[in-house]
């Protein structure tokens, strides 16, 4: 039985120990999320030339320019109008650096451009950095013709549209019409309880398991 039990309790030991490694990841990114909430709280900062994806994400910015060239949708659904896009749109700054603005989401119906009041002349724009990335091994390839995206990714939009991989969230506009900007609000998924909780009543299974199959030998 000795073989059996030390796989027993080999298997177990390592169940709980990727249970406690996904609490230490619980911590961490619970500290992402504090540090994100507390730099989105600061007032608005023009936008740095030095950036960093990790340092500045959700940092709040401002830029002053123009918007230019063809914008970019990106498939998205909001409640309570249903189906739409996120419209994403290139902006070239005082200074020439060309960086992407999600400006907000628009209903189908008014993905065309013709459809909305377009903004003209120079802008000031404020919003936060962001750099998304919600695509998995499902995503679908864009639709370059179309210019639909099916996944917020800033290397890929900056490339579909020219610019930088740098991408503001314009803040609410406080017009009706869309679109309308997107108000701050930090959404960074932390699912590692779930995942610790899962390691800890597989670990549970295991032991009860073992135990049980020791009793039926001695039985």
């Amino acid at each position: 039985m000795l073989g059996p039990i030390v796989v027993g309790l080999g298997g177990l030991a390592t169940l709980l120990a990727l249970g406690l490694w996904q609490l230490d990841r619980l911590d961490w990114k619970r500290g992402i999320i504090t540090e994100a909430e507390r730099r989105l709280s600061m007032p608005p900062v023009f936008l740095p030339v030095d950036l960093d994806a990790e340092r500045d994400d959700y940092l709040p910015v401002f830029v002053q320019g123009r918007f230019t060239g063809d914008e970019l949708y990106h498939l998205t659904s909001q409640k309570p109008q249903g189906p739409g896009f996120d419209i994403i749109a290139p902006f070239e700054m005082t200074d020439g650096r060309r960086i992407l603005v999600e400006r907000g989401y628009v209903p189908q119906d008014q993905r065309d451009p013709a459809t909305r009041t377009a903004p003209d002349g120079p802008q000031r724009i404020e919003g936060f950095l962001r750099w998304p990335d919600d695509m998995n091994r499902f995503t679908p390839d864009p639709d370059t013709e179309k210019r639909i995206w099916y996944a917020r990714n800033v290397p890929s939009l900056s490339r579909g549209a020219g610019t930088d991989p740098v991408m503001i969230v314009q803040a609410p506009t406080g017009v009706e019409e869309f679109p309308r900007g997107r108000a701050g609000v930090v959404r960074i998924r932390n699912n590692h309880l779930q995942y610790a909780l899962t390691w800890f009543g597989i670990a549970v299974i295991w032991l009860v398991m073992t135990l049980f199959w020791a009793y039926r030998q001695r039985t």
